[in-house]
């Protein structure tokens, strides 16, 4: 990648329209090729963007920063495996009984991978609009359980949340203030704002970065769990992110190379061996980790399918491929 192909893809995007002839509403584009770097402020842009559902890697890759200091005796061990309600269980006020059952077998990973076992999204705008965000937890708590956890994939901001729950407890610390120590200050984020739902972050959403910034993020991944030659993550913690644990058909777009094939740890999984991260209204955080490349868009955009194809097309170029 270099200067005047990048400007040729910025290009692609000030010319691209959307399904109601609306031209796209980009906020920045960044594209990482090894050494290479480039940023577009589309309109001049200057403020952060919300990442949007790019906060549920960032949540993941903070479950592995926690358990590499479990593993250091800082903490009890931690890890995907950890069952959550002994940790929440003071914390919420379970009314639905019959939820009990299945919240005894809920384990980290099936908050990271949406299979607590809802048959319904939650947390996500309209469920909640008229309710106060103290009672979150508790509408998740005792929201009826319908599947064995691990069984069913539904995809939500509901795991992810209730994840910041379970971690501020384990941690008995404001988990805000563990994330600015623990990851954002290593990977030298200073500017950024995290929305608190009641007393626990979002976790899912509402995390706003400059593209420069979550640019480290994906950077953090690309290097195994390292920054500035910096451990920040288990190596087998980064790969345990790419695992696949649920095909997702219902999002899926088959003929793409960027593609929700399927999902991992807090991170979406395509067919080809890259991985990234994913928000409404296209924000995108795509890691090729074999070419050392790295693409990222911030836009407020309905309809994103056309962002979507454009980094296709990036991708493809990127590998080889034939559009």
């Amino acid at each position: 990648m270099n200067k005047e192909k990048f400007d040729k893809i910025v290009d692609i995007f000030n010319n691209t329209r959307d399904s109601e002839d609306n031209l796209v509403n980009m906020h920045y584009l960044l594209i990482k090729d090894n050494d290479n770097c480039f940023v577009h402020r589309f309109n001049g842009r200057t403020e952060k963007s919300d990442i949007r559902s790019i906060s549920k890697t960032v949540m993941t890759l903070v479950v592995g920063i926690v358990n590499r200091l479990s593993l250091k005796s800082k903490y009890p061990l931690f890890d995907e495996e950890t069952y959550i309600y002994p940790i929440i269980e003071g914390v919420v006020n379970l009314e639905n009984k019959e939820n009990k059952k299945y919240l005894e077998k809920v384990q980290v990973k099936h908050l990271l991978t949406h299979s607590v076992g809802f048959d319904k999204v939650l947390l996500m705008r309209d469920d909640i609009k008229d309710m106060d965000p103290y009672k979150y937890v508790d509408y998740i708590i005792n929201y009826p359980i319908v599947h064995e956890p691990g069984e069913y994939y539904l995809y939500s901001n509901a795991g992810i949340y209730l994840l910041s729950v379970v971690l501020q407890e384990f941690l008995k610390e404001d988990l805000l203030e563990f994330i600015k120590r623990e990851l954002f200050k290593p990977l030298d984020i200073e500017d950024f704002e995290w929305e608190k739902y009641g007393n626990y972050l979002a976790g899912a959403t509402r995390l706003w970065l400059y593209p420069e910034d979550l640019l480290k993020i994906g950077e953090l991944m690309l290097n195994k769990g390292t920054y500035d030659d910096k451990r920040i993550v288990p190596e087998n913690w980064i790969e345990k992110m790419r695992k696949l644990y649920f095909k997702t058909e219902d999002v899926d777009t088959p003929g793409a190379i960027f593609r929700r094939y399927g999902y991992g740890l807090g991170i979406w999984l395509p067919k080809e061996d890259f991985y990234f991260g994913h928000g409404t209204d296209g924000q995108i955080l795509t890691v090729l980790p074999d070419h050392n490349f790295i693409v990222i868009t911030q836009s407020y955009q309905h309809d994103i399918k056309p962002i979507e194809k454009i980094v296709d097309s990036i991708v493809r170029d990127k590998l080889g491929l034939k559009n």
